[in-house]
């Protein structure tokens, strides 16, 4: 890609002398002129070497490198988001481009290039004639459902469009197409406003059930005894929060020093009560959030250390 400056004369973030104005925008910088010709490249390697003469829509996903048929198999949930608008039909194929309101034709009709004796290598543009569709004479019925369903031919250059999220294609759009959001759930406000990110992590893996040992997330195993109360209590995930007597007296401890309510129930129910009760942006509800989430920290990391000092006095704690 030609740019008008010779790579000595351009300066890299980093080199001496290199220095950017506020208001320069990231497209003119030479980084961003650097990247947009990689993925240039990328793009015209892909077309020459990987694809050659077949679509990405019909090329076989089982030859190539593991990273190849990964790629391929995502152009499945990318398929929605695209469409093609058709100009001239020079840029288009005719038999494997997705062009068509059924897709690729090659695999709705795969005997379509026999009946109408137009190669599986066509472009489009060879049924086109002067901005109207000219097809050839048919007479099989296969043929025939291809011209019920033709699209509107719009004149000028074929575009490819984006129709996914956000509106415009973007890296954000593409990763919501491949990797959807999951529904919000009720407790989420609880892990807003937390300065630790330990405690968070704690505070949402102590809600699904597992364990954190040596930056390993477990799933918690129950045992004979819970080993912080040492009674012979079926060890869970929902007596340690907070049926256990000693994370009871953890929060006995805590309200001794904080005055706050505190519903001795299951997790689900106190989760369910405290999303409700300490939500918003106010320094008491913030303090509270962190409060909870300092606890479900510190009983994990009890819970789960190398040599628990499970039988001292949990007031004695700080």
């Amino acid at each position: 890609m030609e740019t008008g400056v010779s790579p000595r004369q351009r300066r890299w973030p980093g080199d001496s002398g290199y220095s950017r104005s506020k208001q320069e925008p990231y497209e003119s910088t030479p980084l961003a002129t650097h990247c947009a010709g990689a993925v240039i490249h990328l793009v015209n390697w892909i077309f020459h070497y990987r694809l050659q003469h077949y679509s990405v829509w019909t090329i076989s996903t089982r030859s190539g490198t593991w990273g190849w048929r990964k790629l391929i198999r995502l152009r499945d949930s990318l398929r929605p988001c695209i469409t093609y608008r058709i100009g001239d039909g020079t840029s288009f194929s005719l038999w494997h481009d997705p062009w068509h309101a059924r897709g690729a034709l090659i695999s709705h009709f795969p005997l379509g290039p026999q009946h109408t004796s137009l190669p599986t290598t066509a472009p489009l543009c060879m049924v086109i004639l002067e901005e109207s569709w000219n097809w050839p004479s048919v007479t099989n019925m296969e043929s025939i459902d291809i011209t019920h369903e033709l699209p509107t031919i719009h004149g000028g250059p074929d575009r490819i469009l984006w129709t996914g999220p956000q509106g415009s294609f973007s890296a954000a759009a593409a990763y919501t197409v491949f990797c959807p959001p999951g529904p919000t759930v009720g407790w989420s406000s609880l892990l807003g406003h937390i300065q630790n990110s330990s405690a968070s992590i704690y505070f949402v893996v102590g809600y699904f059930g597992a364990i954190v040992y040596h930056g390993q997330a477990l799933a918690t195993t129950p045992g004979p005894t819970c080993v912080l109360c040492q009674e012979d209590v079926m060890e869970s995930h929902e007596h340690l929060f907070f049926m256990c007597s000693y994370a009871t007296r953890c929060i006995l401890a805590i309200r001794r020093v904080v005055s706050f309510h505190w519903p001795y129930s299951s997790w689900p129910t106190v989760i369910r009560w405290a999303s409700v009760r300490w939500r918003g942006k106010h320094v008491v509800c913030a303090s509270y959030r962190a409060l909870l989430a300092s606890l479900v920290y510190h009983l994990w990391r009890e819970r789960n250390s190398d040599f628990p000092t499970h039988h001292a006095d949990c007031g004695g704690h700080s």
